[in-house]
Order: structure tokens, then sequence, then C-alpha cells
């Protein structure tokens, strides 16, 4: 007993410090938790309050730079540079790299001439592409580029010496001066190839024969003449000019010792234009058919054209069509024309009238194709025959560019009988109104044969 009752105080003893043992371990745990929750609030309310921090730095950092553009909007002066000088060196940084470019594109186009002098097509078509896609105007800048001919000082020495006084001709000072500077003209660049300079005299007066033309295209002649003082010696040759005068006035030219030159002829004696086309437009109001109202009366307005072109071989083609220019002009171009209504003959100028007969061209359309048809309506058929007449006179300011109608008859003849009749217009303003001439570039634009 003794030894159960001494062994029952021991274990109630180590139970006790059993559960006190579990009583200081729960209580550790418990403050190493509330340990845990306290530094978890701790670094959250340092994150907001970093955060809180940061945001207000953010705000701050953003007035202050708000601040600072309201003041240069208001001073610009005191910011380190004006917009001004801004632009200007935005421009001049856009400049630098444009001229890089250029310069790089420059180069490859230098190599491609290079490789092109040297027979290496595939090299230089290469070089070219490349510059081509740097600068695609590149071709036109390399002529800009080239430096200019040094020839200054003789320039201003021959530009000083055209101080011309009224009784000296033009001509003759510019021949002079073609003279004692030995060349017919002079290149403001350097050229790669052969300059116009170093042809002869007379080849050049021979282009020239081409560029007039057996169609007396006068008008490129004098616009030649307007490129420099060589080139106007060239086109006043007495040559061109003489063979032009035969070709308008044939054996009644004369001669020219009353106009002092073959070119003065030439513009002062009557004479018809033959680069376009002498043209007139009709207008007039016509009654229509009565309608069963007497209160409507119906009237048409009637509008065509008349078109008279003359060539320098004698022959003249005439056409009255409804057909504005635009339409009509390129049927006249040739001298075979065969065009609806066309009227075909020959003119003859004498002073300043001009005599003109003419037929109407058979087109394929009044062709019979049957030969007996063809013997039945030769029997009735009529061969008429236009004579008109007219006086050249100026228009404004230029000469020989209007025709005023003096006559115009038809002589019809029945081919059976031979029986001839005359019938004669009557001539009005209203519809036989003058003819003034147009030029049509496309009448000289190419050139068959050379000026002989």
């Amino acid at each position: 007993m003794d030894d159960n009752l001494s062994e029952e105080p021991v274990s109630v003893q180590t139970n006790v410090a059993e559960q006190e043992a579990a009583e200081d371990q729960a209580d550790s745990f418990n403050e190493d938790d509330d340990n845990v929750l306290s530094g978890n609030r701790k670094s959250t309310e340092s994150k907001s309050l970093d955060d809180q921090q940061g945001v207000s730095d953010q705000l701050e950092v953003f007035r202050q730079q708000w601040h600072n553009e309201l003041q240069q909007q208001l001073n610009p002066r005191s910011r380190g540079q004006s917009p001004r000088e801004n632009q200007n060196e935005t421009a001049h940084a856009k400049s630098n790299q444009n001229s890089n470019l250029e310069n790089e594109a420059s180069a490859y186009f230098m190599q491609g001439m290079q490789a092109e002098d040297d027979g290496l097509l595939t090299e230089a078509i290469y070089y070219y592409r490349k510059a081509l896609q740097l600068v695609p105007d590149i071709e036109s800048r390399i002529g800009l580029m080239f430096t200019k001919v040094p020839r200054e000082r003789a320039r201003q020495d021959s530009e000083s010496s055209v101080e011309l006084k009224e009784s000296e001709d033009l001509l003759t000072q510019f021949e002079k001066l073609r003279v004692k500077e030995k060349v017919l003209c002079v290149p403001e660049y350097e050229q790669r190839m052969v300059h116009i300079a170093s042809l002869p005299v007379e080849l050049i007066i021979y282009i020239l024969q081409w560029v007039v033309s057996n169609d007396l295209d006068l008008k490129s002649l004098e616009m030649f003449s307007l490129v420099c003082r060589g080139f106007y010696t060239c086109a006043r040759d007495e040559r061109i000019w003489k063979k032009a005068c035969e070709k308008v006035w044939g054996v009644n030219l004369g001669n020219c010792k009353k106009f002092g030159s073959w070119r003065r002829m030439m513009i002062e004696r009557p004479h018809l234009l033959f680069d376009g086309c002498y043209i007139s437009k009709v207008t007039y109001i016509r009654q229509g058919e009565q309608s069963m109202d007497s209160f409507y009366r119906p009237f048409h307005l009637v509008e065509y054209f008349r078109y008279v072109r003359f060539f320098p071989d004698g022959h003249v083609l005439m056409l009255v069509s409804p057909e504005d220019p635009l339409q009509s002009l390129p049927k006249l171009k040739l001298r075979n024309s065969k065009a609806q209504g066309m009227l075909k003959g020959v003119y003859k100028l004498t002073d300043h009238k001009v005599a003109c007969v003419l037929k109407r061209v058979k087109t394929e359309t009044m062709a019979h194709r049957y030969k007996r048809h063809r013997q039945a309506v030769n029997q009735n058929e009529l061969e008429m025959t236009y004579t008109v007449d007219f006086d050249l006179m100026p228009s404004g300011r230029r000469p020989n560019a209007q025709l005023v109608w003096c006559s115009y008859a038809v002589s019809s003849v029945q081919k059976s009988t031979g029986e001839e009749i005359i019938s004669n217009f009557e001539l009005n303003k209203r519809t036989f109104p003058p003819l003034i001439f147009s030029r049509v570039k496309s009448y000289s634009a190419l050139s068959n044969e050379p000026l002989l």
C-alpha cells in the first residue's frame, strides 16, 4: 500500500509536469503566431506607406514638369533653344541626311557610268539600280552637279560686245561674233557626248531643211533661232529662205532686192499658211415643220464648219462638216484623203487673190459593185466642179491669217448630153463668214521630205 501510495503522487506530479510543459509549448506557439501576424502587419503597413510615398513623388514630378512647360510656353526665350532654332536644326539634319544619300547615289551612278564605258553592262545596270533606289531622279541631278565650263570671262566679253547701234544689222553682228569666237555655239555644261556645235555648218543647214520639210514648217525654224546666236545665224541662211520662196511662188518668184532678203520677202509678201487649216463656223436658225398646234412653232439651230487646207505643192482640200475641229482636222492631214464630203483640187496665188478649182472625192461607198449598175449610173451622172475665189487678208496682228469669200460657183455637166449648168452662191457674212487660220501641230509633227 505504501508503495502504491508513494507511486500515485509521482504519477500525478509527472502528469502535472507534462501538462505544464504542453501549456508552455502552446504558449510559445501562440507567441510565435502572434509574432508572425504582427510581422505581416508591419510589412503590409510598410509597403502601403512606400506605395503612398512613390505616388506622391510621381505627382510631385508631374507637377514640376507641368509647371516648367507652362513657363516655357509663356516665355519661349527661357528655354535653351527657340522653336525656330529647333526647326532649323531639324531641317539641317534632314538636309545632311539627303546630301549623304545623294552623295552615295552619285557614287553608285558614277560607278555605273564607268562600268558602261568599260563595256561591263551587267555591273553598270547593278550600279544604276542601286543609285535609283536611293535617289530616283539622280540622273537629272548628276547633270546639274557637273561644273560649268569656265568661259564666264569670254561670255562677258561677248555679251558686252552686243551693244549694237541702231544702224547695224543684228545678223551681221552675230556673224562677226561667231567668226571671232571660231565656234557656232558654246555648251553651257560639260558634255559626255559630242555637242551639236562640233558639226559643220553645212550639216546643220541640211538638218534645218528637214525641219522646214516639204510642208514649209517655218514656225519651227523660227523657234530654232531663239536658242542662241549660232542657231540664229543658221536659221537666217538665205539658201533655206530662197527655197521656201520658190516653193510658194514658183515661176512668179521675182527678185528679192525690193525686200532686202528672201526672209523679208516671205514675211512681207502675201502668201498662204501651210502648217494649219483655215476654219469658219456657220450658225443659223431654221424653221421646223408646222405642227397641228398653231401655238407651237418649232425652230432648229443649225451649226456646221468649213475647213480649207492648202499644201505648198498647189493642192487644196475643202470640207464642210457638222463635226467639231477636233474630229475633222485629222481628215485633212493627208493630200489623198478620201473622207466623206471632201473636195479636192488645185489653187493659184496671185498677189493676195487665191483661186481654187475643186471636185468631189469619190469614196468607196459611192462606187457601185456591179458593172451593170455602174453603166446605168454613169449615163445620168453629173460631173460637178467647184470654183472658189478668196481674198487673203490679215486677222488682227497676224498677217495672211484670214480668207474672205469673193465668189463661189458650181458647174454641173451632164455626162450623157454634155449640158453644163453654172450656179452661183449668194455670199454673205452669215452663211459664208471669213475663214480664220488655226495652226495644227500634228500637221508638222513628222517630216517626209527635206526642203529641196
